[in-house]
């Protein structure tokens, strides 16, 4: 009889943690479609960079028909993947992995997505008071950081190594899934088409990441935290530089289109 219970107990246990994932894969997914889509209106000249951000992306929800539901919807998966992230980093995840980097990878999705979510709670309140919360530049959190770091005894050391480690977490995932596609791991069946969406959209991310690490490094080397970047900066710079807008169409559609793998993975990842 007891062992019923337990037994009941861990598939309950079990699907609620994939209902967590699958309810946050879709906020993900979102996120990510609206990004990149607000990527390629920068890119066809339609928007300023300062609106290309995860917190862009948010507002954005906010301006459809029914923005404020969707606002409720979209922070409620935010806070279900978060909460996911964290179940990864206590205890694992029989899919992604459960060594010490996992689930210090996991850890740090964990905060990441934490943050966002209480961005967008603040963006909801805001919209449900009747007010329209103020954009603020997609670089901001970088430079926030930047200067919080640059204020510390070796406050220069610890940026510059905040934007080697982004390079390598850049790094990281142009190996593990552009070059090793490990994100079909998370597919419960092959699909070569989602294989070939989730390789462009995370070489979309690693570029991203690694401009991002890059502007860390010059704030260091400069002292100044306005040199930090983040998603609106990288763009920016892309479409500043000859040729550089090539790259920026390539990293706009990729954010889409890993918008999309997130959704597909939604759906078709499996069932632990």
């Amino acid at each position: 009889m007891t062992d019923g219970i337990t037994h009941t107990g861990r598939a309950a246990a079990t699907g609620s943690r994939d209902t967590l994932a699958r309810v946050g894969l879709v906020a993900k997914g979102v996120l990510y479609l609206v990004l990149g889509l607000l990527a390629i209106q920068f890119a066809r000249g339609e928007t300023n960079s300062d609106e290309v951000s995860q917190t862009g992306a948010i507002q954005t929800v906010a301006d459809q028909p029914f923005g404020k539901f969707l606002l409720v919807a979209l922070v409620v998966g935010l806070a279900a993947l978060t909460l996911w992230h964290v179940i990864q980093a206590l205890f694992g995840d029989p899919i992604e992995g459960d060594e010490p980097f996992d689930r210090l990878k996991f850890a740090g999705k964990a905060v990441l997505y934490g943050a966002l979510t209480v961005s967008a709670a603040y963006i909801t309140v805001d919209n449900w008071n009747g007010g329209g919360s103020e954009q603020s530049s997609g670089d901001a959190s970088n430079q926030e950081a930047a200067s919080a770091l640059l204020d510390l005894p070796g406050g220069q050391l610890l940026v510059a190594a905040l934007g080697i480690a982004l390079l390598g977490a850049a790094g990281y995932q142009v190996y593990r899934y552009v070059i090793q596609s490990e994100h079909m791991d998370r597919i419960a069946s092959h699909h070569e088409g989602l294989k070939t969406l989730g390789r462009i959209g995370y070489a979309a991310r690693a570029v991203v990441v690694a401009l991002s690490g890059v502007f860390f490094i010059v704030a260091a080397v400069r002292h100044d935290p306005e040199e930090s970047k983040g998603i609106s900066g990288a763009l920016q710079e892309l479409a500043e530089r000859d040729g550089g807008r090539i790259v920026l169409w390539l990293v706009a559609i990729g954010l889409a289109l890993f918008g999309i793998f997130c959704l597909a993975e939604a759906k078709l990842r499996p069932r632990t």
